[in-house]
């Protein structure tokens, strides 16, 4: 997650540029990504799902906005780059082991 964000803080310096909204929003959500992976790592179990809410919305808000409209801009983002296969990857990674991490979490809660 922390390299998610690094990803998105390298990007969002540019696009404070041209499409400053989407920058902000960047920035915005790597910070909460960060937030997230000091969750996982401290072991705060409560909010592990919210962790994975978040996870999820980031990887489809980016599968969605190659096909559709992107939410608030009204248009599909660039085709695919390198930028995005690489946060597509860390995306998928990154779902799977927030919910090895939730599941596991509830198991061990329950026994």
């Amino acid at each position: 997650m922390v390299v998610w964000s690094v990803i998105h803080f390298f990007l969002s310096t540019e696009l404070l540029k041209r499409l400053p909204l989407v920058g902000e929003f960047f920035i915005i959500d790597a910070v909460l990504m960060i937030v997230g992976a000091v969750v996982l790592f401290v072991g705060f179990r409560l909010l592990y799902l919210p962790v994975l809410v978040l996870d999820w919305a980031n990887y489809l808000l980016l599968t969605e906005s190659r096909i559709y409209p992107a939410p608030v801009l009204g248009f599909p983002l660039p085709a695919i780059n390198s930028y995005v296969i690489g946060t597509f990857i860390l995306d998928v990674i990154i779902v799977i082991l927030t919910t090895l991490a939730y599941i596991t979490a509830r198991k061990s809660k329950t026994s």
